[in-house]
């Protein structure tokens, strides 16, 4: 279940309690400290340039935000995951949860990007220790993402274009919600993996996007990311199941056939994982949701 659950999620902003040392190794009070006065913002390792250069991305959604704000010359690296087709000649330094402190260390960088997350501790305290400045965010709502895209814009030296991204997706979203206010609400069930069945819960990025669009969410409970018996998804008799497991293939819908919305075939495919991954994707992730649960809706000119 594990590789299942990172194959397909890796590309998101999944945040752990944020946590890694500086080369100086402070301890758990000063790092909460600095969370804490820097608004969830952390900084590892020496100083970064006042406008970094040479960047390594350690998630695709990051990669992502630097690609928008106009800048993907200036990575020299990414993940394994990353698809952006800008970045497609680019080394690859390891995972989400597992990059090489020695692939990166090799590409030169004068700063890493790196979502908080507890899982990948020990790498980039290692990234850090040998003299490469950290810069690592939490990416795990809509809220963050504005406000990775205007962090990162000041890494870069360029804070006009980070607040014209985060202004734009900003506006984007006050346009769905817009769209959205007062169409018949939808009871959703948001599909992320098959075998086990794991589904968006309460607290996910998925499920946010759910409520912008006025849909509610039928997975209950306090997991984000909750493996869900197919007895229970019966039981909760979506409307329509939102298949986002978008690696596997979409014959395996199959053993899902005892959900009454796949037998009506009330099932959206997605065409990506914009939907799983927290960052400038929101918009078209969006638009392709409104689209699937509000067919009746007027097409936006």
């Amino acid at each position: 279940m594990r590789a299942l659950i990172h194959t397909f999620l890796l590309a998101l902003a999944l945040t752990a309690a944020p946590a890694a040392a500086r080369a100086e190794a402070p301890g758990p009070r000063e790092r909460e400290a600095a969370r804490l006065s820097t608004g969830g913002v952390v900084r590892l390792g020496p100083p970064a340039p006042a406008a970094a250069r040479r960047v390594v991305a350690l998630a695709p959604s990051l990669t992502d935000i630097v690609v928008a704000l106009g800048h993907a010359d200036r990575l020299v690296g990414v993940t394994r995951y990353d698809d952006a087709p800008e970045v497609a000649r680019l080394p690859r330094v390891g995972g989400f949860l597992d990059p090489s402190p020695e692939a990166v260390l090799a590409l030169r960088p004068d700063l890493v990007l790196w979502i908080t997350d507890a899982g990948a501790i020990a790498p980039v305290e290692k990234i850090a220790a040998l003299g490469i400045p950290v810069l690592a965010l939490p990416v795990v709502s809509v809220a963050d993402v504005l406000a990775a895209a205007r962090v990162v814009g000041v890494a870069l030296g360029d804070a006009p274009a980070g607040e014209r991204l985060a202004s734009r997706l900003e506006a984007d979203v006050s346009r769905v919600r817009e769209r959205a206010r007062g169409l018949k609400p939808v009871r959703v069930l948001f599909v992320v993996g098959r075998e086990p069945l794991v589904v968006a819960g309460p607290g996910s990025y998925p499920d946010e996007l759910l409520r912008l669009l006025g849909a509610t969410n039928v997975a209950q409970g306090a997991r984000p990311w909750p493996v869900y018996p197919v007895e229970r998804a019966v039981a909760d008799d979506p409307e329509v199941v939102i298949d986002g497991a978008v690696l596997e293939p979409k014959e395996g819908l199959a053993r899902l056939t005892a959900i009454p919305a796949v037998r009506r075939g009330r099932v959206v495919r997605l065409q990506d994982d914009g939907a799983l991954r927290p960052g400038p994707r929101l918009t078209r992730a969006l638009d392709e949701l409104f689209r699937a649960l509000h067919p009746e809706a007027p097409v936006r000119q």
